[in-house]
Parts: structure tokens; sequence; C-alpha cells
């Protein structure tokens, strides 16, 4: 007798031939994806001239080209007046068209990242217009790039000053006020506060630092923890209560808005090991601040059982904690 041939089952079926075609498939596509983005990088003035002629993938090379202007590879451009010049002309033509679509505000957000990869002057004053928080609602994460991309030009001057910087910290302090009528962008308006607050930490003016200092008072959690940053990264003592705050573990305010128990923990790490980072920078800069609150706040942190966190991520808070110790002792020693 031979065996009864049982024919295939659909299941097996799928395993031999469907999923390794998916798989295949998928690698072919990968592969097809990072030879196109290998080829757009390649010649960053042909991606600036493309992006003149607008269709369905143009966000994607102007992502493309922010990505290549922040390769080492390619630090000459950032000197082009030319390229800049013409970059600026694409991100001003789509302002002017007020275009709402989603690819338009991803464009004009990606736009917004390649210009502050130049250190050309010629790139601020459209950046300043991006940035104008008085533009359409549809429009705030365009002007938290342009904001970020604010941070970065003035990065790259390496605190010279520069042309339109007068402008630059106008724009960056109408965005730090801000505010929503109380609809459905209040939490967009909370962010651009935030993301103006780290641009005033970046500017340091005095005029910056004392708007930060009243932004210390801010209902929204996330423009509060920038700007307490921000001050601490100049040394201003003003910030030190909030990084208290910021170091607290039990601190369950700094992650409610978050949607997840993981998201909660997350953003809560987050926080701690900016407010670890906040205190270091914060006592090294400013010899003469009183740290003993900062220093209690640390060893908390070293002691806590850091509930919701991961046993790694608890034990790479701890490190972090106990680094910025040393660094403030050592700093109390050399005083």
């Amino acid at each position: 007798m031979y065996p009864t041939v049982q024919p295939p089952s659909a299941t097996f079926i799928l395993q031999l031939f469907v999923i390794p075609l998916v798989i295949v498939s998928i690698i072919v596509m990968l592969w097809l994806m990072f030879s196109w983005l290998a080829h757009m990088g390649s010649n960053p003035r042909d991606m600036v001239r493309g992006l003149k002629k607008l269709d369905e993938v143009s966000w994607q090379r102007a992502l493309t080209l922010a990505d290549v202007l922040r390769n080492s590879e390619y630090d000459a451009l950032k000197d082009d007046i030319d390229m800049s010049v013409e970059l600026a002309a694409v991100l001003q033509a789509q302002i002017d068209a007020g275009d709402t679509e989603e690819q338009a505000v991803k464009l004009r957000m990606f736009l917004c990242r390649a210009l502050g990869e130049f250190r050309t002057a010629e790139v601020v004053p459209v950046l300043v217009t991006a940035a104008n928080p008085e533009r359409d609602s549809a429009d705030i994460d365009v002007c938290r790039a342009a904001l970020q991309a604010l941070a970065v030009y003035t990065s790259n001057q390496k605190g010279r000053p520069y042309k339109y910087r007068d402008k630059v910290l106008i724009t960056v302090l109408e965005a730090s006020r801000a505010r929503s009528d109380g609809g459905l962008d209040k939490m967009a308006r909370g962010e651009l506060r935030s993301t103006a607050a780290f641009v005033l930490g970046v500017l340091g003016d005095e005029e910056a630092l004392n708007r930060l200092a009243l932004m210390l008072n801010d209902a929204h959690v996330n423009s509060r923890y920038n700007a307490a940053l921000g001050l601490a990264r100049q040394g201003d003592g003003r910030s030190k209560p909030i990084l208290l705050e910021m170091l607290d573990p039990a601190n369950q305010e700094s992650a409610e808005n978050e949607p997840t128990e993981s998201a909660k923990a997350s953003k809560r790490m987050t926080v701690i090991k900016n407010g670890i980072e906040g205190a270091e920078k914060l006592a090294v800069k400013n010899p003469q601040l009183e740290v003993d609150e900062l220093i209690s706040a640390l060893e908390t942190v070293i002691n806590s059982k850091l509930p919701l966190l991961h046993k790694q991520v608890r034990h790479g808070i701890r490190i972090k904690a106990e680094a910025a110790l040393l660094a403030i002792h050592a700093r109390n020693r050399d005083k």
C-alpha cells in the first residue's frame, strides 16, 4: 500500500511561495529606495534645481537634501551663497502659495530644515518669515521647523554676531508668546512656545534669558522645562526650581499628556535625564551658585526605584546622575 497523497494545504502554499515572495519584494523595494536616495544625494545642486519642479515627492527631496547637508562631506556647501539663495526662493514661493495640503506643509518643513544648515546670511529672512507665529494654524509645524532651523543656524555661527540677528530675536520672542483661544490648537501652540524657549536658550541674549525666566511659569510643561534648560546652559540660577521639579522621580505632571503608560514612562525618563544634564551644566557654569539642593535631588534620583522605567534605563539614568554629582563635587573643590 502506498501512503495516501494529501494535496498541499493553503498554509503550506502560503509559507512556500507567498511569504518568500513578499520578503523578496520588500528587499527589492528597500534596495530601490536606498539606490534612489543615494543617487539623489550624489548631487545636492541637482536636488535644489529639482525642487523647483513640484511633484508628489518634492518633500522627500527636501528631506534628503537636509540630511545631505548635515553630512561633513558636504560642509563646503553650507557657504554656497548661490545655492542658499536658490533654495530660499523655493521656500518663499511655497509660503506665498499657502497650500495647506499635507505634502505641501511637509515640503515647507523640510525646506526650513535644509536652509538651517547653511551658514550664509541669505537664508535668514525667509526662515524668519516661516517662523512668524501669526501665520495660519495649519503652518504651526512649519513655524516650529523654521525656529529649529534658526537655532541650528545660530549655533553654526559659533557665538559670532550675524546679520538679521535682531529680527531673529524678535521673531522668536513673538513665538514664545503664542497663545491659543482654547481650541484644538492649544497643544500645538504650547509646543510652539516650547520650541521658541529652546531657541532663546541658544541665542542667550539678556532679553532672551529674561523672557525664559518668565516662561518658567508657563502652563505648558515642555515650555517650562525648555525654559529652565535654556537658562541652565547659560549658568542662570533662576532655572534651579524647575530643574528640581524635573529631577523629582515622583513628578507625575511631566508626562500627564502622554496617551499610554509606556509613553508616560519614556517621557519621565527624558525629563529626568534632561534635568540631570541641566543641573550639571548650571552648577559648572555658575561656580557661585548654591548647589546643595541640586546635589540632594541627584542623590534622590540615584537612590530611587524610578518606577515604570525599564531596568537598563534606570541603570543608565543613575550613571548619568552619578557623573553629574562627580562634576559638581569637582567644581566645588576647584572654587
